[in-house]
């Protein structure tokens, strides 16, 4: 994987996301799962923490950025959502630090398609243009795995709703 892989999809995502909106163009959710899994943040493959319950995955692994409620239920029910929003520091001392941001796309009751979008091409920009610019150890040891969970959440979601 590299950082052409990351801005592609984003970019492609930006192109498209009004079409995926009105369902005349499909995510390939499998694109953005490949990414996640190639960035190595998560300890599994990102299809495993679906069916994981909330209080399995905030016990284990979380980092505690996600509003999690419900111990029982499954990570893929989960409607809080963490993006990355910047990313500041310095790239030639190794110390970066990404700022992120909740997101609710269910936040009136029904799924609003664009909020998922909108964080899955944001989160890639962010992350590939960081990507371009230093080795992918920096972005594992700096970025948020509820983050990276919440991109894996959000495709899940976009791919289930076309």
């Amino acid at each position: 994987m590299n950082s052409e892989t990351i801005s592609k999809l984003a970019e492609w995502l930006d192109k498209n996301d009004v079409d995926i909106e009105k369902k005349t163009e499909k995510l390939d959710a499998s694109k953005v799962y490949d990414i996640i899994d190639s960035l190595e943040v998560l300890r599994k493959p990102i299809k495993d923490y679906f069916d994981m319950t909330e209080d399995d995955y905030y016990q284990n692994e979380s980092d505690h950025r996600l509003t999690l409620q419900n111990p029982t239920r499954k990570l893929s029910e989960l409607h809080d959502r963490i993006q990355v929003n910047h990313v500041d520091g310095s790239l030639s001392d190794h110390e970066i630090n990404f700022t992120y941001n909740h997101e609710d796309p269910y936040v009136k009751g029904e799924y609003n398609i664009k909020t998922d979008l909108n964080l899955v091409n944001y989160s890639f920009v962010v992350i590939g243009a960081v990507y371009n610019n230093t080795i992918v150890a920096d972005i594992r040891n700096s970025i948020s795995k509820d983050a990276i969970l919440s991109i894996g959440l959000a495709a899940r979601a976009i791919e289930e709703w076309q």
